[in-house]
């Protein structure tokens, strides 16, 4: 499929792995493919989210701000579900390696030295997509072909994006006051 993708949606899609290394992930999502499409200041279909209120510093703030109020990756209810005591693996791994280890802060194995390594996939490698990411592209995909595109653009992901409508990346959109209808309508109008 990314061999469809032109020199801008791929570059978005590089941003968007850039992006998910800065805030510390360990995948790259939805979020950080919005993010991604919002470093492409010259397309048309991105700029209208410009133009909603939603520029890369404001979006990059609020994938910070639901982070920190979401907590860590781990999903303590869906590890508890299969007998692990997500507090308890916390407690032994501090006890051995230190308080906050498994935060990610200070420490040889915190975060400033996972960026240095190239975040956390290491070493500037690929991040893994989220399943969500992945049902993104592959709708990116699915809009150029209803379009009559042989080729993925920007506003063809953008619009992947805003199909998968429990993702972080439509929370973020819809957070800012943007109808996706009107939205929706707005790209496919620049893709013509």
């Amino acid at each position: 499929m990314f061999e469809r993708f032109t020199a801008d949606c791929r570059r978005a899609v590089v941003l968007a792995q850039e992006e998910a290394r800065m805030l510390d992930s360990s995948t790259t999502g939805p979020e950080h493919l919005l993010l991604g499409l919002l470093g492409l200041r010259d397309d048309a279909a991105v700029a209208l989210l410009a133009e909603g209120g939603l520029d890369l510093p404001t979006a990059r703030q609020a994938v910070r701000d639901r982070r920190a109020a979401h907590g860590p990756e781990l999903d303590a209810d869906a590890l508890d579900a299969i007998g692990i005591d997500l507090d308890a693996v916390r407690e032994k791994v501090e006890a051995v390696f230190g308080v906050g280890a498994l935060s990610g802060a200070g420490g040889p194995g915190g975060s400033a030295a996972r960026r240095r390594r190239g975040g956390a996939g290491g070493l500037g490698g690929h991040l893994p997509f989220t399943p969500e990411a992945k049902k993104s592209l592959e709708l990116s995909l699915r809009e150029a072909l209803a379009q009559g595109s042989r080729t993925i653009l920007p506003g063809h992901l953008l619009l992947g994006l805003l199909r998968v409508e429990a993702s972080p990346a439509v929370e973020l959109v819809r957070a800012r006051g943007l109808d996706l209808a009107v939205l929706r309508a707005g790209i496919r109008a620049t893709l013509v």
